[in-house]
């Protein structure tokens, strides 16, 4: 017997390890603003999301072969969950090799409100332009305009530095932080006396994030596309 779309995505849920909360919080991050109670009328097939709520879904649950997975008509439809995964896996894994892919030069978002090394910029999910990535590091998955020269001279005032999108990191590493409502590029330092945002530049004072404060990790520097774009 197929499954309903909600139990359906009551499994996949499951499966990826995730509470329905950390599933609004993932929405969140692609812009949707959903409350628990929504996810859960979703799985009891009270209620549908809409098209872009459930390809964000299909996302946040890796599900490729949407048919497969939720009409049982699709490509992986006669594998089981390790199939599907190990399907995944490959097509990953195909992707990354460059080899394979549809077009001739892998790009990636470049962000165009720039994530200040100074005195910091809110960075805007929505408007970018795609630039060639042909020659990023496998790990990149979106790149920043950097303006500001407190990160010099690991980041040069102007650069473009590829981005790998996390929610955490460590400490001693460069990313991409949004703090008090404005993005910043910076080091990340944590020790005993609590959490700070550290600029390579000595002429800039660390930092210090508050206790309780809301401070998102959106990624780490995994390197530079171009050192100086003035």
């Amino acid at each position: 017997m197929k499954k309903s779309l909600g139990a359906t995505l009551h499994q996949l849920r499951r499966e990826a390890g995730l509470t329905q909360s950390r599933v609004c919080e993932k929405l969140a991050e692609r812009g949707f603003e959903i409350q628990n109670a929504a996810v859960s009328k979703w799985e009891k097939d009270m209620t549908m999301p809409n098209a872009a709520q459930f390809l964000a879904l299909c996302e946040i649950y890796s599900v490729t072969d949407v048919m497969g997975t939720f009409t049982g008509r699709g490509e992986t439809a006669g594998l089981n969950e390790a199939g599907r995964k190990l399907v995944s896996e490959y097509v990953r894994v195909l992707s990354a090799s460059g080899l394979y892919s549809k077009n001739d030069s892998r790009k990636l978002p470049l962000y165009d409100l720039a994530a200040s090394a100074g005195t910091g910029q809110f960075l805007d999910g929505e408007s970018y332009s795609l630039i060639d990535a042909s020659d990023a590091p496998d790990r990149a998955d979106f790149a920043v305009r950097i303006a500001g020269d407190s990160m010099e001279p690991d980041v040069p005032d102007g650069s473009i530095v590829w981005v790998h999108g996390c929610e955490t990191l460590d400490s001693g590493k460069i990313g991409i932080f949004v703090y008090g409502g404005q993005a910043y590029c910076k080091r990340l330092r944590v020790n005993s006396l609590g959490v700070m945002l550290i600029s390579s530049n000595s002429d800039y004072a660390p930092i210090i994030v508050r206790d309780g404060a809301d401070m998102r990790v959106c990624g780490e520097v995994v390197g530079i596309a171009i050192s100086n774009i003035y």
